[in-house]
C-alpha cells in the first residue's frame, strides 16, 4: 500500500506542468486590408507593426501602430490601448500570429475585456484576428485578450501515469488471487 501511495504521488508530481507562455517566442502583429478599397490588399506597412518581435513581460516589447494605439504582448495576454480617436475603414483587421506557446499548447479561445463595440473575433490554434471594419472609438478605447490554451500532457506525465496504473492493476490482480487461494 505504501508503494501505491508513493507511485500515485509521483504521477501527480509528473503531471504538474508549467502554464503556457509566450515569453521568448517570436510573434507577429499587423494591420491588414482584406478587401481592396483602392489601397490594395494585404499587410499595411510603414505605420509600425511591420515585423515580428520577441515577447517579453512588461513594456520592453511594446509596439506602436502610428498614433492610433500601442500593443503590448505578455506571456499570456495582449493589450491594445488606443491613444487617439479612431474610425477603421472597410476590411481592416488586426492579426496576432505565430503564437507558439512554451509547453506545446495551442490557442483554444480568448477571454476578452474591451470597451469597443462592433468588432469581430476569430481565434485559431496559433493566431487571433480582430475584424475592425467600421469600428470607431475614443482615445479611451482598449482591447485586452487573455489567451486560453489547451493542456498538452508532457510525455513523462503519460509514462508515469501508465506505470502507476500498471502497478495498481498488478496489485489488484495479486490481491484477487490471494483471496481465491
Amino acid at each position: 500500500m505504501k508503494l501505491l501511495s508513493v507511485l500515485l504521488g509521483l504521477v501527480l508530481i509528473a503531471d504538474a506542468r508549467a502554464d503556457a507562455s509566450l515569453l521568448g517566442d517570436t510573434v507577429d502583429a499587423g494591420m491588414y486590408r482584406t478587401i481592396d478599397t483602392g489601397k490594395g490588399v494585404g499587410r499595411i506597412t510603414g505605420f509600425g507593426l511591420d515585423s515580428p518581435f520577441v515577447v517579453e513581460n512588461g513594456l520592453a516589447d511594446q509596439k506602436n501602430y502610428s498614433v492610433a494605439y500601442t500593443l503590448n504582448v505578455d506571456a499570456d495576454r495582449f493589450v491594445m490601448d488606443y491613444r487617439n480617436p479612431f474610425a477603421w475603414g472597410a476590411g481592416i483587421v488586426f492579426r496576432l500570429t505565430d503564437l507558439d506557446f512554451s509547453n506545446g499548447a495551442s490557442l483554444q479561445s480568448l477571454m476578452v475585456d474591451t470597451n469597443m463595440v462592433g468588432y469581430g473575433l476569430t481565434v485559431g490554434a496559433d493566431y487571433v484576428e480582430i475584424n475592425l471594419s467600421g469600428v470607431s472609438g475614443t482615445r479611451d478605447a482598449y482591447f485586452s485578450g487573455q489567451f486560453i490554451t489547451t493542456a498538452v500532457p508532457e510525455p513523462t506525465s503519460i509514462a508515469m501515469l501508465s506505470l502507476g496504473l500498471a502497478v495498481v492493476g498488478f496489485g489488484a490482480h495479486r490481491a484477487r488471487k490471494a483471496r481465491q487461494a
